[in-house]
């Protein structure tokens, strides 16, 4: 199982808020996919996965806040 976490999307990033999951549990992704758009305090901001995979089950819902190095999603 890969767990794929919220990375810090800039030097000042503690927490994001999740806005929108561009997958699907079932969907097969590719390294450097869009799959989550997240709320920064200065910008919404493309998330991109780094690992291959099918999405096993998405752990954080749509208007979530959560704190860099939470994990989103699974992945096998």
């Amino acid at each position: 199982m890969i767990r794929f976490a919220l990375p810090s999307l800039g030097a000042d990033m503690d927490e994001g808020t999740l806005l929108e999951w561009r997958v699907a549990p079932g969907d097969a992704v590719v390294r450097g996919q869009v799959v989550a758009v997240v709320d920064t305090s200065k910008a919404a901001v493309d998330v991109e996965i780094w690992q291959a995979g099918t999405i096993a089950e998405l752990l954080v819902q749509p208007g979530e806040t959560i704190p860099v190095g939470t994990v989103l999603a699974t992945l096998y």
